[in-house]
């Protein structure tokens, strides 16, 4: 009896002592809420960019005839060049689909890392080309290193307002080359010069 008594008092000094960490349900828990504020100086990761850009353009299921993508940056010139190579076999029909996938696709690649560069839209390729150039191709794999052979290539200085030609021509007279020969047909849209006020 008198064990117990000692156990007794013992508990009840122990329960005076202890401070309960016991959430009471009524309690509420106070979690910080995600900051999607624009930050200005955002540095983006250019490594991570190509290797997330790689993983798009690359992927056969979405894009059956991509064979191979690069990218290349000047930094201090901001001056960016994106070439898809696509499989000898491409089909013209898709020219202006990939070309246009390759713009606005590199650039909301860029706008995940930063929220301040606007997506790209129906009417639009994407914030990204207002403070970078673009130099871009789709290149058929046998022939890459020949610009000449190209199913389309083309330039344009940042900031400037562009929209890809119309590839209903072009199409016409890859077709009549046949066997994805379009050494003599390979478009290419020359940047217009850029006039000042």
């Amino acid at each position: 009896m008198k064990k117990f008594l000692v156990l007794a008092a013992c508990m009840v000094l122990l329960s005076g002592c202890v401070q309960s960490n016991i959430v009471q349900p009524d309690s509420e828990t106070k979690i910080a809420d995600p900051n999607f504020d624009m930050q200005d100086d955002i540095e983006i990761d250019w490594t991570q960019v190509s290797a997330d850009a790689e993983g798009v353009f690359e992927d056969k299921a979405a894009y059956p005839y991509s064979d191979d993508f690069h990218f290349l940056l000047e930094p201090q010139k901001k001056e960016i060049m994106l070439v898809w190579v696509v499989s000898d076999d491409f089909p013209t029909s898709e020219i202006r689909n990939y070309a246009d996938t390759l713009i606005k696709g590199f650039n909301d690649v860029v706008a995940t890392q930063d929220f301040s560069i606007e997506k790209s839209s129906e009417t639009s390729y994407g914030g990204l080309w207002k403070d970078y150039s673009i130099s871009f191709g789709i290149a058929p794999a046998s022939t890459q290193d020949d610009e000449e052979t190209w199913f389309m290539s083309g330039n344009f200085g940042a900031g400037m307002e562009f929209v890809l030609p119309d590839t209903t021509e072009l199409e016409k007279s890859l077709a009549e080359e046949g066997n994805g020969n379009t050494e003599a047909a390979a478009g290419s849209t020359e940047t217009p010069e850029e006039t000042t006020e």
